[in-house]
């Protein structure tokens, strides 16, 4: 059949001739019009895509040819098209549900080399069972989205090599809320019913000495109700009488500090809310203007400071990354056996050469090795007799500084503070340091945050080293005997003199308590504590005035360490006076230089 004339070429794309827009028409005309010949671009176009797609589905189109099955559009083969569609979906959805789990853990995170120090504190941690995403990740979709563009961000610094040396900790602002982490598994209720756990803590120790002489430190955290604290005067009913609270108080109030880093390392202003509405603020000393009227340095750290609510992760800062500090590192592996304490002056040079900051492993291995330099040259004897155990040491020590430090991130042993206890940072003396004052009708009063050592646990105990050591245990009724040396009563009437540690010389006149009232708390090695310590030599008449001659007299700043923490120091002293200042012996520091 001939086709119409007008129309002949219509349905070759070739062959159809657009018209130049300065040519019309004429009436009459029987060429293609404009519209009719777009509508063909668009057809010849999708049929391009159409062949595109089609080539690209070419190879599962020949899987499935050679696949034995129905025809595809009867029954069967339909139904055998949603079993084969719907595997492949459910792989696609088991398989991206796992690689979204993985992406969570450790294995996934530790991946990268710049997390190389989270990862092996993780690793160590109590909770090395728990997913990172469990802690560092908000439960849904919300949380899932910002985790990924915050890891994606991550990645692209790490590809440029634009990331900071060391990793900075997160703030706890973009952390999850404790609420969904931390009290997931720790029950607010268990951890401060009947006042909080009764926890007797046993640590090993050895001092500095030529002997690395061995000792024990002993502790007792106690709970709420048990005992009194500090300020109280052991009469029954008195109105100053404070009762011990539990160290899970603080999140059992409404407590909020305000401080000028966001990691909280130095606290400003501290404000207790309780129940009833009415509010206490204790502010820094450092932080007053005029003591008569703080109001206006109170509104200027609030406006100028970030202030947080006081939660788990405020002390527990490092509880799924904490790392020893170097000198409870020795002390543990000595107690183990893995350095032997018979090699002169250990502890002292494995403390300093563990604090030291190296840029490379392979420099600090050196340093350690110098160890061997250090004996051959001053104990020959020692040398020749115990390599075998000094080779150990220096293995021991290689194995503790790569845990500790990584020297191609810069982290060191004090990158990361550790805000639980005291020992190796502030911690809680960030705020019970002594120089927090309570404000009263905007004035600054005498009354300051306890800050005595029994506010959470008994007076340090110090005794002869014993078997199980290390042991962190709670207190019941089959170790009675280790309880004996805490005095866990009230205090009695005497002890309400705030110079009673001066002068209760006057009412006992022996270290040995036995025979009189003071027996009835006190045993012998509490008393040796302090008496044994060298605190006693020290002449605190002068000390306000004079107190570096003072120090000096007693035979240096170690018999001030006994009772005071460094950060009291520090409220006026701008560096720390009385922490030691290790250094790798000279042999080493000359092995390490050439």
């Amino acid at each position: 059949m001939k086709r119409p004339f007008g129309r002949t070429g219509a349905t070759d794309p070739a062959k159809v001739t657009e018209l130049p827009e300065s040519v019309e028409p004429t009436e009459g005309s029987t060429s293609i019009d404009a519209p009719e010949a777009t509508e063909s671009s668009i057809a010849v176009s999708r049929k391009r895509r159409f062949r595109r797609s089609r080539a690209l589905f070419a190879p599962l189109g020949w899987v499935l040819a050679k696949i034995p099955h129905p025809p595809w559009r009867s029954k069967r083969g339909v139904f055998v098209l949603f079993l084969l569609f719907g595997g492949f979906g459910a792989v696609a959805a088991v398989g991206g549900t796992t690689a979204v789990h993985f992406s969570e853990t450790a294995a996934f995170c530790g991946m990268c080399h710049t997390m190389d120090p989270e990862l092996k504190a993780y690793n160590m941690s109590p909770h090395k069972e728990v997913t990172c995403g469990e802690c560092h990740v908000n439960p849904g979709l919300g949380g899932f989205v910002k985790a990924k563009a915050n890891g994606s961000k991550q990645l692209l610094h790490l590809i440029t090599g634009e990331y900071p040396t060391p990793i900075p900790p997160p703030d706890s602002t973009h952390l999850p809320s404790v609420k969904v982490s931390c009290l997931e598994c720790h029950e607010k209720e268990k951890l401060t019913e009947n006042g909080g756990p009764v926890k007797l803590v046993l640590r090993p120790r050895y001092k500095s000495d030529e002997a690395s002489t061995p000792e024990t430190v002993a502790v007792l955290l106690r709970p709420a109700g048990l005992g009194q604290g500090s300020g109280t005067t052991g009469t029954a009913g008195a109105p100053d009488q404070i009762a011990v609270k539990g160290v899970h108080w603080h999140i059992e109030e409404n407590v909020t500090y305000t401080s000028s880093d966001e990691l909280g390392r130095k606290i400003d202003l501290v404000e207790i809310k309780a129940k009833d509405g009415t509010m206490k603020q204790y502010i820094a000393g450092q932080q007053v203007s005029v003591s008569t009227d703080v109001n206006p340095d109170i509104e200027r750290l609030k406006s100028s400071q970030t202030t947080k609510t006081m939660d788990c992760i405020a002390c527990h800062n490092r509880v799924g990354h904490g790392t020893p500090t170097p000198d409870r590192a020795v002390d543990e592996a000595i107690a183990e056996g893995k350095i032997s304490k018979s090699l002169p002056f250990i502890k002292r040079d494995s403390v300093a050469l563990l604090n030291g900051n190296y840029p490379t492993l392979q420099a600090a291995d050196t340093a350690i090795s110098g160890l061997r330099a250090k004996y051959a040259a001053k104990y020959p004897v020692v040398n020749k007799k115990q390599g075998v155990q000094i080779t150990a040491a220096i293995d021991e020590l290689k194995t503790q500084y790569q845990l500790i430090a990584t020297p191609a991130m810069k982290v060191q042993a004090k990158t990361y503070p550790d805000n639980l206890g005291h020992q190796g940072s502030p911690g809680c003396f960030r705020c019970h340091n002594g120089g927090h004052f309570l404000v009263a009708k905007g004035r600054i009063t005498n009354k300051k945050i306890p800050s005595e050592c029994s506010t959470c646990h008994t007076f340090p105990s110090i005794g002869a080293i014993t078997t199980n050591a290390s042991a962190e245990k709670p207190a019941d009724a089959s170790i009675p005997s280790q309880l004996t040396a805490f005095p866990l009563g009230a205090r009695p009437v005497n002890h309400k003199d705030k110079l009673y540690t001066f002068n209760h010389k006057n009412a006992v006149k022996s270290t040995t308590p036995a025979g009189t009232t003071c027996a009835a708390c006190h045993t012998r090695s509490y008393c040796a504590n302090c008496h044994d310590s060298g605190a006693v030599k020290v002449d605190h008449d002068n000390m306000l005035y004079n107190h570096a001659a003072a120090i000096k007299t007693s035979g240096g700043s170690q018999s001030c360490a006994y009772c005071h923490q460094p950060v009291a120091c520090t409220i006026c002293h701008k560096d720390d006076p009385l922490a030691q200042k290790t250094s790798p012996p000279a042999a080493i520091k000359v092995r390490r230089a050439s």
